[in-house]
């Protein structure tokens, strides 16, 4: 017989190994009903699980398993890989030092492996691009963690219009929720990348 376990354990004055088994279609089965959630007067979001939970439930059972722990960081690493790799070698000066400032100023190094764990628990991450005034530059890249977003309901044209990040495990108050705009490159009309560049504050778009 073929066994699918999670873990086997050694059993204390024993020359045995107990295996234990999880059936993990029942694992995060709910029987709540999903549907969108109002937020305010004017946002819904779909909720991540009957109670938008289910995502610190997984990281919660990931955390009480050694085993699993220490394969999902393996894994992440694995993906991390060296990390980025840039070469300005054929640079000129100006944009040899645009780069190490960037760098300079982003922890590029924590995002990345940030992100790699986000894709290993949750098969997606997010990243939030803050736009120089003049909306000519990228000045500062983001981790926003998996676990904090959800999505809001989509249009007519079948999108999502927003990301709302915030700790769902602790308070779903709309002032404790912040709104991001999601930026489809596909999608996105010239009006509003001529928008993106020209307007005079800050931008911040998260990236899938």
């Amino acid at each position: 017989m073929d066994f699918i376990f999670d873990s086997v354990v050694d059993i204390p004055q024993l020359k045995a190994r107990a295996i234990f088994v999880t059936d993990t279609t029942t694992l995060f089965k709910e029987d709540g009903e999903i549907s969108p959630i109002q937020l305010d007067d004017h946002t819904q979001y779909i909720p991540w699980g009957a109670d938008s939970l289910m995502p610190y439930n997984v990281l919660k059972k990931i955390e009480a398993d050694e085993t699993l722990t220490t394969c999902q960081q393996w894994n992440a690493e694995v993906c991390y890989g060296q990390g980025l790799q840039y070469d300005t070698c054929e640079c000129t000066a100006d944009v040899k030092k645009q780069i190490t400032d960037f760098f300079f100023e982003n922890n590029m190094a924590d995002y990345f492996l940030g992100a790699c764990l986000d894709f290993k628990h949750f098969g997606f991450c997010v990243t939030l691009i803050i736009l120089s005034k003049d909306g000519t530059r990228i000045t500062t890249m983001l981790r926003k963690e998996a676990c904090n977003c959800r999505f809001t309901s989509a249009t007519a044209d079948g999108t999502s219009k927003e990301i709302l990040f915030a700790n769902w495990e602790h308070s779903t108050a709309p002032s404790d929720v912040e709104h991001i705009p999601l930026l489809y490159r596909q999608t996105s009309t010239p009006c509003e990348r001529r928008l993106c560049r020209g307007s005079q504050v800050t931008h911040c778009y998260p990236t899938l």
